[in-house]
């Protein structure tokens, strides 16, 4: 493949999915997949834009954030007018049939991408009009709104058989009763927030992600979404539910994401992100350069500390242990994809795919450049752990035994280091990488020029729907992506056989190229 010859969906090309033809490209996987039922692919990560043009058609359900609410929260920014209703009932004051007409028909409106259930909604408005008692009647339909996910019943999101998947999971005592407990906590429902979903601003990780696994071509929208480009994900015909997680040293939201993930019966896990290895920080000697207020508070004020503190370094690493036994147990009944990491480090991985037995029951993922190197910065594992290796990025490294200098870039001229070889260390860096989907607005990986996310009705700014993305995060979720679509096509069965063997075999099979690094 010459430069010239690099379009935009190259990674795909790369993969063997599509192959170019004089009317377009040809992929005979997608031919399968498309009559098979969707499979979906939970994502555990920052959260992703659920409007993006390029992934609102991909979405199964609303997405819960479990960064302001532990036990999950679920933004309903559609329907503003939910709070008048709400001091209406708690005042006394506001026709309430007035309002709850207001509502409907502002729910209405936003029906296609609310997901509402709007016969039942009708229903209740009918009786709010025709009750003698309205409030009685007006606090019925706003439970209807906002005690759970539109259109998405506890029962519907797994919790209604939950005892009996957590048997299931075989955790042991003490591990099946604190998740029980948990999943209690989360049964009675996902908290509501009357706020847009920050992750339509923040979210440009989990939304490239996504993009990477299961992005599509816009479905059909009035001409605001002309400039959107016709873009593919590895599985275009899969389905994805989104779990957003805080960026922190708390384990106990990542554990509550696993849960509902699990519960979700999604067959594929997508966890691209990193969680902290509270252990192995705990074991580093003290340095006042790197204390946080787990060390401060555990070590001279440990009486301060309750049990539910999480800063708690006892209940850490609880939660830590309690997060490899579901990873395993997990691992055993679902595809569960993790991601190896960046430090570039050859025989090491990233936690929590470095924790024991991972590497041999979930599908750890390493990033290989487009012409077969190990990604600079990519972490591997020793032998004889399998590892999937997924193209993706390369970056700069200048070191002792290697350099590789991205001439292209700013300074990329200016390296004058005596006997290095500039012209051997520029012809080894790999400057492509994967295009995929960006959160709109000011705050994506690729900045547009407007201030704030722009409204839905008021057009999509091209400049920030698309990114270029790397890691072993775009790996991931490519191989995501590529168990999902393997499974619709009934190329893989639904339960894993553990690991990457599996994967790769089924690759090969159908033609598809698994890069195995150059040493």
């Amino acid at each position: 493949m010459s430069e010239r010859d690099v379009f935009y969906l190259w990674h795909l090309e790369h993969l063997g999915l599509i192959t170019r033809t004089a009317d377009g490209w040809s992929a005979p996987l997608w031919d399968d997949a498309s009559c098979g039922d969707a499979v979906t692919v939970a994502i555990i990560d920052s959260g992703l834009d659920p409007r993006h043009p390029n992934l609102e058609a991909a979405l199964v359900a609303p997405q819960i954030d479990f960064g302001p609410q532990i036990t999950g929260a679920v933004y309903r920014s559609a329907v503003t007018t939910v709070s008048a209703l709400r001091q209406a009932l708690a005042t006394s004051q506001g026709d309430l049939k007035e309002i709850v007409q207001r509502v409907l028909a502002e729910v209405v409106a936003h029906t296609a991408r609310a997901g509402l259930d709007i016969e039942n909604l009708s229903l209740l408005h009918d009786a709010v009009q025709a009750a003698g008692n309205p409030a009685s009647a007006a606090q019925a339909f706003l439970e209807a709104l906002s005690v759970q996910p539109p259109g998405h019943s506890m029962a519907d999101a797994g919790f209604g058989d939950a005892a009996a998947k957590i048997a299931d999971l075989d955790l042991g005592a003490d591990h099946s009763a604190t998740i029980t407990a948990m999943a209690g906590q989360m049964a009675r429902g996902y908290a509501q927030i009357d706020m847009p979903d920050p992750a339509a601003f923040f979210g440009a990780h989990g939304t490239a992600c996504a993009g990477l696994v299961g992005g599509r071509p816009p479905r059909d929208r009035p001409h605001e979404f002309f400039s959107a480009l016709p873009y593919y994900g590895v599985n275009p015909f899969c389905q994805i539910a989104s779990y957003a997680t805080p960026y922190s040293h708390e384990i106990k939201p990542v554990i509550n994401a696993l849960l509902a993930a699990y519960f979700s019966e999604a067959p594929v896990i997508l966890m691209p992100r990193g969680l902290p290895d509270v252990t192995a920080r705990a074991e580093l000697p003290p340095s006042v350069r790197r204390q946080t207020r787990i060390e401060t508070c555990n070590s001279a004020h440990p009486e301060t500390l309750v049990d539910d503190d999480q800063a708690n370094l006892v209940g850490l690493r609880r939660d830590q242990e309690l997060i490899e036994a579901l990873l395993l147990a997990i691992a055993k009944r679902r595809y569960v994809v993790l991601a190896a990491g960046n430090e570039g480090r050859g025989d090491m991985l990233a936690y929590p795919a470095s924790a024991a037995g991972l590497v041999d029951s979930a599908i750890v993922v390493a990033a290989v450049t487009r012409d077969g190197s190990r990604a600079s910065y990519s972490n591997g594992a020793p032998a004889p752990a399998t590892l999937l290796h997924m193209v993706s990025d390369d970056a700069e490294v200048l070191h002792r035994d290697d350099q590789r200098i991205d001439a292209g870039s700013f300074n990329g001229s200016d390296y004058q280091f005596g006997d290095v070889d500039m012209a051997a260390s520029t012809a080894k860096y790999v400057p492509w990488a994967p295009l995929s989907l960006d959160v709109r607005g000011p705050y994506g990986f690729a900045a547009s020029s407007h201030r704030d996310v722009p409204d839905y009705e008021d057009g999509v700014d091209i400049a920030s729907l698309y990114t270029l993305f790397g890691g072993t995060s775009a790996a991931a979720s490519q191989a995501a992506g590529l168990v999902s679509l393997l499974i619709q096509a009934g190329k893989l069965p639904v339960t894993p056989a553990g690991g990457a063997e599996a994967v790769i075999t089924a690759m090969q099979a159908e033609g598809l190229r698994h890069v195995r690094p150059l040493p």
